[in-house]
């Protein structure tokens, strides 16, 4: 009677063994010399052909599961069923405050991507403007106080909407972009240039099939994707519409810490003194695969609370992605008690504020 050929290894040599054994035991192949006759390289493909469907059938399934998926993008499509959307790069942020040493007028504005320069160890690294601000003269000085910057460059993508190219995709074409600088705004059309801002949708239940928001995605190579609505949740952009994404495209931690910067022309004006109130700190790598495994469960069971510790932590490093460490505790746990306060703990990957 035949031996049945056995089919739990997956190891390469073990599987050949099996081969060998099945063999061995036909009566066709009695004595016959499977180490040096040409059915040993039979064998062989046999036995690879059977490790490579097994190793494919196992990776299949390991990434038919969060817990067990390797590839990003299986984490970050699991993660979107979740409705958890991965970190994107982070830019760094310094404050300054910008005097215009010469302006008489009455106004001054500083236009968004306004640039400053500063160095860190040797390199030269450029800082934005993200919004326009508008400062009039107080006793003859003409300052924009606790101004924002942030590390990188300023991009802009339009694209013209056509609902019957189904493979139209508005994408965020670098994986260095900073989401959080992401501007989207939709033009009615090349002749009208009447303008409607969309904001990010955060809360699926406040919205309607009038509201004018965006949602936004993760897909390959890290980049990230903007849609809209379907006309039932959301507004859905008319063919024709042209659609303008304003982002930052940043060196995510490498200008952490940068403290001296210089303008070279700021509201039409050359003679700026640039004082720095706080330093560049908060750049940051995108979401490790890790960190999307441990975090879009935690964000699924909050349900965008703020309830729990729990809820604390996993909030916290979505919103201030410098966070290296976070400790969070109740008021009632506090000594003395403080009820109705929450206490948050937070060690930064750089800088030493937050």
């Amino acid at each position: 009677m035949a031996t049945k050929l056995q089919v739990t290894e997956l190891d390469f040599d073990d599987i050949k063994n099996n081969l060998k054994t099945y063999m061995k035991n036909q009566t066709e192949f009695t004595d016959y010399n499977f180490e040096g006759s040409g059915l040993s390289t039979i064998i062989d493909l046999l036995a690879y052909n059977t490790h490579y469907l097994a190793m494919n059938a196992n990776m299949a399934v390991n990434e038919a599961f969060l817990d067990t998926a390797t590839l990003r993008s299986s984490v970050v499509s699991h993660a979107k069923t979740l409705g958890y959307t991965p970190r994107s790069a982070r830019a760094p942020i310094a404050y300054v405050d910008v005097t215009l040493n010469s302006f008489t007028g009455g106004s001054a504005t500083i236009a968004k991507g306004t640039k400053f320069t500063t160095k860190v160890d040797g390199s030269t690294y450029g800082f934005v403007v993200n919004s326009a601000q508008t400062v009039s003269p107080v006793n003859g000085i003409t300052r924009f106080v606790n101004l924002p910057i942030y590390e990188g460059t300023l991009v802009t993508a339009k694209y013209t909407v056509d609902s019957a190219n189904l493979e139209k995709k508005y994408m965020i074409t670098d994986a260095r972009a900073d989401t959080t600088t992401l501007k989207v705004s939709v033009q009615n059309s090349v002749s009208d240039v009447t303008t409607t801002t969309y904001t990010l949708a955060t809360d699926i239940s406040q919205v309607t099939k009038t509201s004018n928001v965006y949602f936004l995605q993760e897909i390959e190579d890290g980049k990230f994707e903007v849609y809209f609505g379907d006309g039932v949740v959301g507004s859905k952009p008319s063919d024709g519409n042209i659609v303008s994404l304003e982002y930052i495209v940043t060196n995510k931690d490498k200008a952490n810490g940068a403290s001296v910067f210089s303008g070279t022309s700021v509201a039409g004006e050359s003679d700026v003194t640039v004082a720095t109130l706080v330093s560049a700190s908060g750049g940051a790598e995108p979401e490790t695969i890790q960190s999307i495994k441990y975090n879009a469960p935690l964000d699924y069971s909050s349900q965008g609370r703020a309830v729990t510790t729990q809820d604390y932590k996993t909030i916290v490093p979505q919103v201030y992605a410098d966070t290296k460490a976070i400790q969070v505790w109740g008021g009632e746990d506090n000594n003395p008690p403080r009820y109705g306060q929450v206490y948050l703990a937070i060690k930064t990957q750089s800088g030493i504020n937050l």
